[in-house]
């Protein structure tokens, strides 16, 4: 009985998707308020507009479409209007493809989110499909800026400089004494071997 209970229970376990907990993050297209850019040139272009970045965490199997669903799922909360239409969800390796139901309005700000929302959790690329029109895009694609503020601990100059530390520096590796002591007592040694071998080996010695 314990066999038969052990076996069902193994197969009930290797059945089961696995699941993990992940954190994840979701971009959405907001307008600039306040804050220190490492790029205030490219909020300019923008005309102020820049994809804000929030940490989510939920507990997911490996279907990598539970994890799309979920992240516009996260889209559609934070901004219903937008989000009010279906879709059909296909992957072509690291492609996800999109198919709309009906005609999306707004559709450059839906496909920034998106694309940022894929592209940085896992996937390469999106492919939108709406109508008759195909577009694929990837985080080179992306009209607006995403998150690129400054935070306390870098600096606020666009210099290519590496950030300061705020840990000490590792001291300099000393050199072992002992090491330089051993190395000249052998090369001493065999100097010495050397010299009584070759006087014995002399004539008359």
């Amino acid at each position: 009985m314990k066999a038969l209970l052990t076996l069902l229970t193994l197969t009930i376990s290797l059945n089961s998707p696995a699941t993990e907990w992940l954190t994840y993050y979701v971009y959405f297209e907001t307008e600039y308020i306040q804050g220190t850019w490492t790029r205030a040139d490219l909020l300019e272009e923008s005309h102020g507009k820049y994809l804000a970045a929030e940490a989510y965490e939920d507990l997911f199997g490996s279907g990598d479409d539970q994890l799309v669903d979920k992240l516009i799922s996260r889209l559609k909360s934070k901004k219903p209007d937008l989000y009010n239409w279906t879709y059909d969800l296909a992957f072509r390796g690291y492609t996800v493809i999109i198919t709309t139901k009906k005609q999306v309005e707004n559709m450059a700000t839906v496909r920034n989110e998106i694309t940022a929302t894929l592209v940085f959790n896992h996937f390469k690329a999106v492919t939108f499909h709406s109508g008759n029109s195909s577009e694929t895009w990837t985080g080179n694609d992306l009209t607006v800026p995403y998150f690129d503020l400054v935070t306390r601990q870098q600096s606020t100059k666009t210099v290519t400089e590496p950030v300061k530390s705020d840990r000490p520096a590792e001291p300099a590796e000393k050199k072992n004494p002992w090491g330089i002591w051993l190395a000249g007592s052998i090369i001493l040694n065999l100097g010495l071997a050397g010299f009584l071998i070759t006087k014995k080996n002399k004539p008359g010695a």
